[in-house]
């Protein structure tokens, strides 16, 4: 009789484990719980300048008027009676408000007209910056438009570790004969680093 408990026990164990073995060697699916922690890179307009010559009477014959998208990723600057020798600067401060680096790789300038090849455009670099520190001379506070560019511009890509900074500096010159009122959009543009 002891006998036979034990073999049905153990013919119930057998079974158990054979059971088991057979389930998880079916079962077609496998569920894997785990955290991802996503980042993002975000190029901010952070403060902005347009500079003007300082001759007398540039500002009441050549009327600019300028903004800062909702977005902060534009500057977009209207102006009215452009003609000859005209010329303006257009200075960005440059965030990096996100969690990834990004490489600032060039300024996108775009005109509401087709016909640009009468416009000169150069632009400087100016960074990276880290937090806090003190770049406003010479490259931002105080600059008259005679004083741009300022010396240690850098060739471009700029890496931007997150809140980061970079200045840029954009020359607009008009060499056309025929005055003009156009709208200019100025937008940094890169991507994410490496």
């Amino acid at each position: 009789m002891k006998n036979k408990v034990i073999v049905i026990f153990n013919v119930i164990l057998i079974l158990t484990v054979i059971a088991g073995i057979s389930y998880s060697h079916w079962q077609d699916s496998v569920q894997i719980v785990g955290i991802v922690k996503m980042g993002c890179g975000k190029f901010m307009i952070d403060s902005e300048k347009l500079l003007v010559p300082t001759g007398v009477g540039f500002n009441e014959t050549h009327s600019i008027y300028y903004h800062v998208t909702s977005d902060n990723k534009s500057l977009i600057a209207e102006c009215q009676n452009v003609d000859y020798n005209w010329t303006i600067a257009v200075g960005l401060l440059i965030k990096n408000s996100g969690t990834l680096p990004l490489k600032l790789i060039e300024i996108q300038i775009t005109f509401n007209i087709t016909d640009t090849s009468q416009f000169n455009i150069t632009t400087y670099h100016y960074g990276p910056f880290p937090p806090g520190t003190n770049f406003n001379f010479p490259y931002w506070d105080g600059i008259a438009f005679e004083e741009v560019p300022p010396e240690g511009d850098v060739a471009p890509p700029i890496i931007l570790d997150p809140d980061y900074h970079a200045i840029i500096w954009t020359i607009i010159r008009y060499n056309g004969t025929q005055p003009l009122n156009i709208m200019i959009t100025v937008t940094p543009t890169g991507s994410l680093y490496p």
